[in-house]
């Protein structure tokens, strides 16, 4: 992996809504993707540019994507392609607008539903910030005469301010950082993706969001003549967590062995019943890509809970930590009250003969 700059998810489901608009009012390809990049960012228009260069010297809409190296989305690049050559080019950009339209609004909702405890937790980091300040402008001792520490974090002192801000902003880095790594998949993240499905409550949430990205993206890929060997790895990688995307070997192999599709999942151990059932059923009855349309759907509609208790979850633990500072600092102003007392009630409390 390396650090190449992607498309965010918006600007590209905005794309795609506007490649299908455009595209279905017969506009060129060349004309279409030439006036993309007067838009956006200037690594995007730069990168669109290079698209449109590349159709004007007569590639395919396919190839010219597969030159701008992973700025856009495997399954995009290979949906698009598929779309031009079978001649349904504007259906692939309004099947691909309604899926990252779908995903913006999702994680729109679960920000929305953080926002409350992200508030709180901002305002209980500036509290302790002004406590940590005050204490040191003050320069409050505790009972053993050492700089008082407030809240047992050992930042104390004349300089504890400027600790308690470099913690923040080295941690921030940290968090920034490993999304950052997260979303680009690196190598080292796999283990930690794995192990994310493994966790109660959250784990069941994650895995039906992996498979409602891996039916939407089955469906769509069924529906074009791709092999098998092709479109599946490419639907597990869409699920978008290491564990579904280990099983793409398992699984072509299965598929070359001249194994159905439904045996083929059922060998890896993966999915739930209820999937690899209707599967089963869709296969046998010569129905697979309405029965994939069907059932990604349905796992859409429950990836919407998925995502209500991801942002519980998440909201719970945010006021854990509030409750938990908030607390400290209740025992740590009470142990000091207690200390206070029991120093004044010992024996000579004044110093006097």
């Amino acid at each position: 992996m390396n650090f190449s700059p992607r498309i965010r998810l918006r600007e590209l489901a905005q794309l795609c809504r506007r490649l299908a608009i455009a595209t279905k009012a017969g506009l060129e390809d060349r004309r279409i993707w030439r006036d993309e990049a007067e838009r956006g960012r200037p690594v995007r228009r730069r990168v669109v540019a290079k698209v449109a260069d590349e159709l004007s010297k007569g590639e395919s809409i396919g190839d010219a994507l597969k030159k701008t190296g992973d700025f856009f989305p495997s399954l995009f690049r290979e949906i698009v392609g598929i779309g031009d050559a079978t001649g349904q080019l504007d259906r692939a950009y309004r099947q691909l607008a309604e899926n990252y339209e779908d995903t913006v609004a999702a994680r729109r909702s679960f920000l929305t539903a953080l926002s409350w405890p992200l508030i709180q937790l901002v305002l209980a980091v500036i509290v302790v910030g002004i406590t940590i300040a005050v204490v040191g402008a003050l320069n409050l001792k505790d009972m053993d005469g050492k700089p008082l520490d407030m809240f047992g974090l050992g930042i104390s002192g004349s300089n504890a301010l400027l600790l308690y801000c470099s913690f923040l902003v080295v941690s921030t880095i940290k968090v920034t950082l490993s999304f950052y790594v997260a979303r680009h998949g690196f190598r080292w993240t796999r283990s930690l993706q794995r192990m994310t499905l493994k966790i109660p409550i959250i784990g069941g949430a994650l895995t039906t969001l992996c498979l409602a990205r891996f039916t939407w993206a089955l469906q769509l890929l069924l529906d074009t003549p791709m092999d098998l060997r092709k479109s599946l790895p490419l639907a597990l990688d869409a699920a978008g967590n290491d564990f579904y995307w280990q099983q793409a070997p398992k699984v072509v192999k299965s598929i070359e062995q001249g194994e159905t599709l439904h045996t083929a999942l059922v060998k890896t151990e993966a999915f739930p019943r209820e999937l690899l059932d209707a599967m089963e059923v869709g296969e046998k009855t010569g129905m697979i890509a309405e029965t994939m349309e069907r059932l990604s759907a349905e796992y859409r509609e429950r990836a919407k809970a998925a995502i209500s208790v991801l942002a519980q979850v998440f909201g719970y633990l945010v006021w854990a930590l509030v409750a938990a500072m908030i607390i400290v600092l209740i025992f740590r102003v009470f142990s000091m009250y207690v200390g206070t007392i029991e120093k004044l009630s010992g024996p000579n409390p004044l110093g006097m003969i």
